[in-house]
C-alpha cells in the first residue's frame, strides 16, 4: 500500500481534512414501555422535559399519568389534608388527575411528585408555578402520606425545589400564601428563610364557609444564599462541638 500523498492535478488546491462532525445530543433518559419517565437531572434538563430533582432521601420529578396510585385519589378525598390547602374533600377519578397533570408544562409549570429513594414510594405532590412578566414562582405542597408529616420532608424537597428556580430559571423572587392557621406550613416557610410580608385579614373562604386569614411569604435570592450561609455555618458548628466531646 502507498503511504505517499498523491500529487494534486496543477491548478488545483489540496483538500484540507473535513471538519469533524459535531456529536449528537445526549438523548434524555427513556423508560421500559408502561413505565413512567424518569426525569433528566439537571443540568441536561431542557424546558418541556420531564424534571428529575434529588435530595437525600427523596426524589422530585415530574409527575406523569403512571404515577398516579389509589394513594394520590384518596388524599384529594380526605379532608384533613384537604383542610391544610383551604379545600373541600374533592370528587376525583384518576382521569380527572391525568387531565390536571397535562395542564403542566415543564416550562412555566410543574407538577411534581415525591418519591421515597429505594422504594419509590409516591408520598406527596408539589404543584410549582413561574409567572414570567414579573418573575415570580410559587410552590403548593401536599405530602399527602401522614407518616410523614413533622418529618422534614417539605424543607428537604423544596430546597431543591427553590435551588432550581433561583439557579436554574432564575426567578426574581419566589412566594408563598398559607392560611394563618396553616401551623406546619408557616413554620416551613419560616425554616427555609421566607419573611412574612403581609397578613390579608379575612382574605379566604373555608369549605366551611368562614372567613380566614391569610399570610403572604416571599423569599429573595440574595434571602436565600444568606440562610443557606447560616445553615451551613451551625451545621459546621455541631459538628465542631461533636468532634470535641
Amino acid at each position: 500500500m502507498n503511504d505517499k500523498p498523491q500529487a494534486q492535478p496543477a491548478g488545483s488546491k489540496a483538500a484540507g481534512p473535513k471538519p469533524a462532525a459535531p456529536a449528537p445530543a445526549a438523548a434524555p433518559p427513556t423508560a421500559p414501555s408502561g413505565l413512567p419517565h424518569p426525569g433528566v437531572p439537571l443540568p441536561n434538563w431542557r424546558p418541556g422535559q420531564p424534571l428529575r430533582l434529588e435530595t437525600e432521601h427523596y426524589i422530585v420529578r415530574s409527575m406523569q399519568h403512571q404515577d398516579v396510585c389509589d394513594d394520590y385519589l384518596a388524599w384529594t378525598k380526605d379532608e384533613e389534608i384537604m383542610t391544610g390547602v383551604n379545600s373541600a374533600p374533592a370528587t376525583m377519578t384518576i382521569d380527572d388527575i391525568h387531565k390536571y397533570i397535562d395542564r403542566f408544562n415543564n416550562k412555566t409549570s410543574f407538577h411534581f411528585g415525591v418519591f421515597l429513594k429505594g422504594t419509590g414510594r409516591l408520598i406527596g405532590f408539589y404543584s410549582c408555578y413561574w409567572e414570567r412578566r414579573h418573575n415570580l414562582a410559587s410552590t403548593n405542597v401536599v405530602i399527602g402520606d401522614k407518616a410523614y408529616w413533622g418529618k422534614g420532608a417539605v424543607v428537604e424537597t423544596r430546597d431543591a425545589i427553590i435551588d432550581f428556580m433561583f439557579g436554574r430559571l432564575k426567578v426574581g423572587k419566589i412566594w408563598g400564601n398559607p392560611m394563618c392557621r396553616n401551623i406546619p406550613s408557616v413554620f416551613n416557610y419560616k425554616a427555609q428563610g421566607f419573611r412574612c410580608e403581609a397578613v390579608l385579614k379575612r382574605h379566604r373562604v373555608s369549605p366551611t364557609g368562614e372567613r380566614v386569614d391569610q399570610f403572604m411569604f416571599g423569599l429573595l435570592p440574595e434571602d436565600w444564599a444568606a440562610h443557606k450561609a447560616r445553615r451551613a455555618a451551625a451545621k459546621a458548628a455541631r459538628t465542631a462541638r461533636k468532634q470535641g466531646t
